[in-house]
């Protein structure tokens, strides 16, 4: 099987999947373990389990549309998410830096 470095054009990806699904269903678990696998360790964990979310969805979906569907609604949510973190984040950087300078004018620099 390829490695991720080496993912297989479009059209024999289709035409893998038309002849052959099975072969293309190890192919897809096994890129997604060599992406898990290259990732940072403090990332693996949660990156599992967003595999295992993703699975759990694509196995109760009805049909592959409805499955991208679901990952798709996941990934906009987890983009959400991140947003919001975000902006706290930096709420709380300018928080801290508008304490500090007030601390500064305090003390006279």
């Amino acid at each position: 099987m390829p490695s991720a470095a080496r993912l297989p054009d479009f059209d024999t990806l289709v035409a893998l999947h038309r002849d052959s699904p099975e072969a293309f269903e190890q192919l897809r678990r096994q890129l997604l373990a060599e992406a898990v696998e290259a990732a940072p360790v403090q990332h693996r964990p949660a990156l599992e389990n967003v595999l295992v979310r993703i699975e759990e969805a694509r196995s109760a979906a009805a049909t592959p549309m409805e499955a991208a569907i679901i990952a798709s609604r996941m990934m906009h949510e987890s983009v959400g998410s991140l947003a919001i973190a975000w902006k706290q984040a930096q709420s709380s950087l300018a928080g801290l830096q508008a304490a500090l300078l007030i601390e500064r004018c305090k003390i006279g620099f």
